[in-house]
């Protein structure tokens, strides 16, 4: 599991590791939906492309979560795979396939409903061992 929850009040705050850029955005993609749903009971039955771009590393990353988000609560869509086919570091764009299924209610669950990763917290570095890491807090 690379993703831990951590102690927080009244939101969702949890840290996000990947053993560079790419499997960090997948890890969160992983993340979001092992909390939201019980991803044992997904399927890989329908992919989505997406395509996103932002100012800069943090904005990458948080509009990665928002449009995850997005998928979920206009088009149904849960997801158990990410397969990330370009992170552009300069441009800060991402190009990913994300594989799951239509969300139904009675299989799938809903542990939590996160509404949208929060500036308040944010963080995203490059560890000393190369790594990297994110820590977010998001609204319940």
């Amino acid at each position: 599991m690379n993703y831990k929850l951590l102690d927080h009040t009244a939101d969702l705050k949890v840290e996000i590791f990947g053993r560079d850029l790419p499997e960090l955005f997948a890890s969160a993609a992983f993340m979001l939906f092992d909390v939201m749903v019980d991803l044992e009971r997904v399927k890989e039955v329908q992919s989505e492309e997406v395509k996103i771009a932002s100012d800069d590393l943090s904005e990458l990353f948080l509009d990665w979560l928002r449009e995850l988000l997005f998928l979920f609560s206009t088009r149904g869509l849960v997801i158990k795979r990410v397969r990330i086919k370009r992170l552009d570091e300069l441009a800060w764009a991402l190009e990913a396939t994300v594989y799951g299924e239509p969300y139904e209610p009675n299989r799938h669950g809903l542990k939590i409903e996160i509404k949208t990763p929060t500036y308040h917290q944010f963080a995203i570095r490059k560890k000393e061992d190369g790594g990297w890491q994110a820590t977010v807090i998001f609204d319940v």
